[in-house]
């Protein structure tokens, strides 16, 4: 990995994570919290896919990590909403389990389409 491709994923995640901050600061923290189902160099890593490989695989990986970023957001998302009303403990099984289902989901719908 040369000087730019590091540059690229530097500047990507510290976009990222800034403009996650800023969300949060404008929305709060539930808001912002979302954001951090992002992945940070996802921007960076595509483009370098794009250039070591071709678009195909890029496109795939695009595709792989929206479902995983979907996945990350529900699992934020309930864990938000449960965490104050039931035990922790069933919050958390509660969100990881609807993580795992969309993301295992997401994964078939991809493979099988």
């Amino acid at each position: 990995v040369g000087f730019r491709e590091l540059g690229i994923r530097f500047i990507a995640g510290a976009v990222t994570s800034i403009t996650a901050g800023g969300v949060t600061l404008a929305f709060g923290s539930r808001v912002g919290g979302l954001l951090l189902a992002f992945p940070a160099i996802l921007g960076a890593s595509l483009t370098l896919i794009e250039q070591e490989e071709d678009s195909a695989e890029a496109r795939e990986d695009a595709r792989g990590a929206v479902m995983g970023g979907l996945a990350l957001a529900l699992f934020a998302g309930i864990a938000a909403l449960t965490l104050g009303h039931l035990s922790p403990v069933a919050a958390l099984a509660l969100a990881t389990a609807a993580w795992f289902l969309a993301a295992i989901g997401g994964y078939f719908l991809a493979w099988f389409r």
